[in-house]
């Protein structure tokens, strides 16, 4: 990112762009349109959305977390009619419940999560996708908190759009949003009566950049496609597989070395994911103090719980190019944060329980 900025329609930078777009289609596992734009996640939700949906369109969301809501209610200010199908925070969709409920009526698209970033969980996208599909409804996926970390086929389970951000699995700063689009999509966009909501998300005004990129739309976030582009690249030199694999792995240490110390997990293992951990606070522990001492003392950031979780639980992330290290680094923190507020537990079996999942 620190390489000196080319002109976003040179030669030269039209080279990188075209390299990143071939690479992010290999990681999204999809022959279809890939659209990187600069922007978060969130703005990733309107354009996935926007493009698809017009005013007074049925359209079914999952919500079992803050960022399923968060689906909801941008299609509702986008003018769709939303029907909620709500989850309980740390549960998965049931797939006869929304069977159930997409039978109830006509629905244009169907909008999930796939790894909720406030609770953690992973809901089964490959059957919701098949699900979508039986039904003839367009499926919308939010893989913020998976794409790069946990295995997401977006071709083979029929995925109409796809939306991720840089800043987690894929292990980029943030600032930049991958959308993907299908042939289904592309074309319920060019038959749509309505132009989209969002003019800069417009994927038709996109499309003759994506296909030459030294024509002109809107200006690229140059030294972040520098970003996202070295970063995809070592994604494939990884080998997606062996990513998918390594990020469960960590996953499964790291929780065991939560349940070391005593500690309550919000998700069955059943239904966790391979990106992130929900843990409940034991009884006495302050959030504000916990995650204080965790950066003050030891240097190690971690997200405090949202919504109904709030000052009740803590989230880690464990995605990216995240190690062995982090990850024992992580728990040593922990341990020493929750000794500070004087919970009682023995001290070094979260590592030790870690240590002992990684060498399994």
């Amino acid at each position: 990112m620190a390489r000196p900025t080319l002109a976003h329609t040179s030669g030269a930078f039209a080279t990188i762009l075209k390299e990143t777009l071939s690479s992010l289609a290999k990681i999204f596992q999809t022959t279809g349109t890939v659209l990187p734009l600069a922007g978060s996640g969130t703005l990733g939700a309107e354009v996935a959305l926007s493009n698809i949906l017009e005013p007074g369109d049925n359209v079914l969301a999952i919500t079992g977390g803050y960022f399923g809501d968060r689906l909801a209610e941008i299609c509702a200010n986008l003018g769709s009619k939303v029907d909620k199908l709500e989850v309980p925070w740390g549960s998965a969709a049931s797939i006869s419940g929304v069977e159930k409920k997409l039978s109830a009526k006509p629905y244009k698209a169907l909008a999930a999560v796939h790894v909720d970033t406030s609770t953690g969980v992973a809901n089964p996208a490959k059957e919701l996708a098949s699900l979508a599909n039986r039904k003839g409804v367009l499926f919308v996926l939010d893989t913020v908190c998976s794409m790069g970390g946990m295995d997401v086929r977006v071709d083979e389970w029929g995925v109409n759009v796809c939306f991720t951000g840089s800043q987690k699995a894929l292990a980029v700063p943030p600032g930049m949003t991958v959308i993907s689009f299908d042939s289904k999509a592309l074309r319920v966009r060019e038959e749509r009566k309505t132009l989209p909501a969002s003019y800069y998300g417009d994927l038709k005004r996109w499309q003759p950049i994506l296909a030459d990129p030294t024509k002109y739309f809107a200006t690229h976030a140059v030294n972040m496609v520098y970003a996202l582009d070295e970063s995809c690249r070592m994604i494939l030199a990884e080998g997606l597989g062996e990513r998918f694999k390594r990020h469960a792995k960590m996953a499964s240490a790291f929780r065991e070395g939560l349940r070391a110390m005593g500690l309550g997990l919000l998700c069955d293992d059943k239904v966790a994911s391979d990106t992130l951990t929900v843990a409940h606070y034991p009884t006495g522990v302050s959030d504000v103090e916990f995650r204080r001492s965790m950066t003050e003392k030891f240097g190690v950031t971690i997200a405090g719980g949202l919504g109904p979780l709030k000052e009740k639980a803590f989230r880690v992330g464990h995605m990216g190019n995240v190690n062995r290290s982090d990850i024992l680094t992580t728990l040593a923190a922990i341990e020493g944060s929750l000794s500070m507020q004087k919970y009682r537990f023995q001290l070094g079996a979260g590592v030790s329980a870690a240590n002992a999942a990684l060498a399994a």
